[in-house]
């Protein structure tokens, strides 16, 4: 029997993807690489924002026309949509044999194996599933870096956000099983393990013992992984014991820290539970504790009531911290959550216009800070063949987290993927690097 598995959305759902085929190889399913040819089709979705439901929605009607014409005989739909919007999906698509939420990630097998009756959802099973190190799990790619889930769910109750909804309450997975994957990730090649949940920075609190955030990077500094990478992070959770352990850690010089706005009374109304000063104080001691770091962070304008002046605090504390990344998001409303009911929506006119402006702001800013980089020697980890045809490969720098930081070129043919070579910048071309080998 062959499956043929697509992953939407995020990082997690990756891993859980992952997940998923570990299981069903080991079961003796044989995996697709495309749809055309498999017995089976599987779609792994995402339900965070409106645009990522679309896309979830469009898959699976496109999954169905295959599975309509070509050798599929069923087709299961997993992850968060199914998890919120099972009933829903259940009525409207028949097409759709099998329906599994976050909650039961374990039962896939079962599901491609007989995906009889389409109830297989069960509204009654909530988000609680979390895997260990001993969960069978099959890489999605030959690439050095791979993703690794501390946790899932969130406790923090941002106004704006239906996370908690669908993947349920904070838990954090042991820390000693956590090093045991890496550790086991490290003899499969891996040079790279980046530390992903909803809530990275509450990782432990749920476990009497067990240790914080930073007693998992101290405990990950002993493993043979070369680069670990937190991602994630809520400001929320910072606090000076935290940077002493994060100092000592063999940590990347790297932090991925979503401030979402930067005026209080927005912050308020979202309910980040932090205030425009005490980030930059946070960014600040990072800057000093950590030479080099670079920052990255997420911004979300539109928020119901963001005004003229609420949008230009945000720009002016862009301008302040200078970050070296930025990624930004127009407001989403989002069923059952806080914001949803509040007034002062703002237009998705206005919403388009300020997002554009914060990017150009921000690429203004982040190009600056690139030029540095300009004849300097680095350490760059080399992904792969490089899609850019000029260069053999292309790789990464601590500060560039995959798929968002943009990547280094490569012109070296003596390098192989999973290597860590030094290089020298010789070109910047706005988030793209070109590297030849250092002296």
């Amino acid at each position: 029997m062959k499956v043929h598995l697509t992953t939407l959305g995020c990082p997690k759902n990756q891993v859980d993807s992952e997940l998923m085929l570990g299981m069903l190889t080991r079961a003796g399913v044989e995996v697709s690489t495309t749809p055309a040819d498999a017995d089976c089709l599987v779609v792994n979705t995402c339900a965070f924002i409106d645009r990522a439901r679309e896309e979830s929605v469009g898959t699976i009607l496109e999954l169905a026309r295959w599975k309509g014409r070509g050798r599929a005989r069923s087709l299961v739909v997993t992850g968060c949509l199914s998890q919120r919007y099972g009933r829903e999906l259940l009525a409207e698509l028949p097409e759709v044999d099998a329906i599994l939420g976050t909650g039961e990630l374990d039962r896939i097998v079962a599901l491609v194996q007989e995906p009889r009756g389409r109830a297989e959802w069960l509204t009654s099973a909530p988000p609680g599933y979390l895997y260990d190190a001993a969960t069978p799990r099959l890489l999605a790619s030959r690439a050095p870096y791979a993703y690794v889930k501390i946790a899932e769910g969130c406790d923090m109750g941002c106004a704006f956000c239906a996370i908690p909804q669908f993947r349920g309450k904070h838990r954090s997975r042991p820390l000693d099983d956590i090093v045991a994957e890496v550790g086991g990730l490290a003899a499969r090649g891996i040079q790279e393990a980046i530390l992903v949940s909803q809530d990275t920075l509450a990782y432990g609190k749920d476990l009497p013992r067990n240790g914080d955030i930073g007693d998992l990077l101290l405990a990950l500094s002993d493993t043979p992984i070369p680069w670990i990478r937190p991602m994630y992070l809520h400001p929320a959770h910072v606090n000076d014991r935290l940077l002493a352990k994060w100092q000592r850690a063999r940590a990347l010089p790297y932090l991925d820290m979503p401030i979402q706005h930067a005026d209080d009374e927005i912050l308020r109304r979202m309910r980040r539970a932090v205030t425009a000063r005490r980030m930059k104080e946070i960014f600040e001691a990072f800057r000093q504790a950590i030479p080099g770091v670079t920052v990255r962070t997420t911004v979300l304008v539109g928020f119901p009531g963001e005004s003229e002046a609420h949008f230009q605090r945000l720009l002016d504390f862009i301008e302040d911290v200078r970050f070296d990344r930025l990624g930004v998001f127009t407001y989403s409303v989002e069923e059952g959550t806080l914001a949803a009911a509040m007034a002062e929506q703002v237009s998705a006119e206005v919403m388009a216009e300020r997002a554009q402006i914060v990017q150009d702001t921000q690429d203004r800013i982040a190009w600056e800070l690139q030029k540095n980089l300009y004849g300097t020697v680095q350490t760059v980890l080399v992904d792969g063949p490089s899609e850019d045809p000029t260069f053999p490969w292309e790789g990464r720098l601590a500060g560039q987290a995959p798929e968002i930081d943009g990547v280094v070129y490569l012109r070296d043919p003596t390098l192989a993927p999973g290597r860590l070579a030094r290089v020298r910048i010789v070109e910047v071309e706005g988030y793209e690097l070109v590297a030849e080998p250092a002296d």
